[in-house]
């Protein structure tokens, strides 16, 4: 379910939220990490081998979250990434496949 936020930022303005937040390498490096997974793989946060705090890394998450590029899975005591593919591809033609073609 989007946030409040993600329902607010759509076509043009989306977008330029969505270069922004990717134009810090450590959350484009996870976005381009859950490009090259399965469809609906949904990892946790340690599982990218980040080598920042604990907060800076959440920091991360929050703004690719805030954004609309992932959605957190709540896990009971886990909470995992998992890349909005299906919505990114809906609202953005074509913007996953230009990252991927970046790997």
């Amino acid at each position: 379910m989007p946030t409040q936020q993600q329902s607010n930022t759509t076509g043009r303005e989306g977008l330029l939220d969505i270069l922004k937040a990717l134009s810090h390498p450590i959350r484009l490096g996870i976005i381009l990490e859950l490009i090259q997974d399965t469809d609906d793989a949904e990892r946790h946060c340690t599982s990218f081998g980040l080598t920042v705090s604990k907060a800076t890394r959440s920091h991360h998450f929050k703004i690719l979250k805030d954004v609309g590029l992932i959605d957190h899975v709540d896990r009971g005591n886990c909470s995992l990434a998992k890349l909005r593919r299906h919505e990114l591809a809906t609202e953005y033609p074509g913007l996953l496949e230009l990252l991927n073609s970046r790997v």
